[in-house]
């Protein structure tokens, strides 16, 4: 195996915990209080991260960078999670990482409009099929706007939290691209995401659910993983097939929702998996329709 192959398969692999983190992170918060359960999983990754890395230098590094793009990469690792823990049951954890999954195609619309791609039209086709797949997603009956409005109402603060994380993410991408200049501080931003997470446990009073020894092996797994995820990734972008891989990560739709299937023991209906083809379809088309503006 050469070594371009070999950073591909991490990028691949990375991928892979990324779909599942959705139903797992479910699975730990139902057994302690939410906020406490991500905190502790995502120290665990902040530590996974600084053991395979190392904290990166602060004195060089863009403070547009810097600050703005860590509070954005922050706010939208909490948003998503809390999202999640939120949920009320595990179909409504589907629909939240299908909300969430509408971040590709808003990228790419953020990326047009800095003037980071060139385009043609066919973009915001990809873009409407895209949201007309949330829609299905949301509502089956897609036309039934008091239903729509019926589903939402359900999980209001959970929604708008998914909704938020998926416009934050694009926000984050677009402007570590212009502020960066190759610098990578997430090992920060993964400290920073954890320590704020516990602060934000002790600011709401939430009561700490001390784990059982199992469920502390499983935090200590998961979050390793995630740590190790966010490792691989960045060297599979440096060193395996980059195009490959961008491919890859729009399929993760799909790929989250057959793995929040099998480890949430959820059935989707026929309609969600239509909606969840048109995310990734709509995606698809809105990539294909860009290119670099060097």
């Amino acid at each position: 195996m050469n070594t371009v192959n070999k950073y591909t398969w991490l990028g691949f692999s990375s991928i892979l915990i990324w779909a599942s983190l959705v139903a797992v992170v479910k699975l730990i918060t139902e057994q302690v209080t939410p906020v406490s359960g991500i905190a502790m999983i995502y120290s665990f990754s902040a530590l996974c991260i600084l053991i395979f890395g190392s904290m990166p230098s602060l004195k060089e590094m863009p403070k547009e960078y810097l600050y703005g793009c860590g509070i954005l990469f922050v706010s939208y690792e909490i948003l998503f999670l809390i999202s999640i823990a939120l949920s009320h049951n595990h179909e409504q954890v589907l629909i939240i990482a299908m909300i969430n999954y509408l971040w590709p195609p808003i990228t790419i619309l953020f990326s047009i409009f800095a003037k980071q791609l060139k385009f043609n039209n066919f973009v915001f086709v990809g873009f409407i099929l895209a949201v007309i797949g949330l829609l299905l997603v949301v509502n089956p009956r897609i036309l039934e706007i008091a239903q729509f409005i019926h589903v939402l109402e359900q999980n209001p603060k959970a929604y708008f939290f998914a909704f938020l994380g998926a416009i934050l993410w694009p926000c984050y991408s677009v402007l570590t691209k212009k502020y960066a200049q190759g610098y990578n501080a997430v090992p920060l931003f993964f400290v920073l995401t954890a320590a704020s997470l516990w602060i934000l446990h002790f600011a709401l009073n939430e009561p700490f659910i001390m784990p059982s020894l199992n469920l502390w092996l499983a935090i200590a797994v998961v979050g390793s993983l995630i740590g190790i995820a966010y490792s691989n990734w960045n060297q599979s972008l440096q060193f395996g097939n980059i195009q490959v891989l961008i491919l890859a990560t729009y399929f993760m739709p799909i790929l989250s929702s057959l793995m929040s299937m099998l480890i949430l023991g959820v059935i989707p209906s026929f309609a969600f998996w239509i909606g969840t083809a048109l995310v990734t379809v709509g995606a698809l088309i809105c990539w294909k329709c860009t290119f670099a503006n060097n």
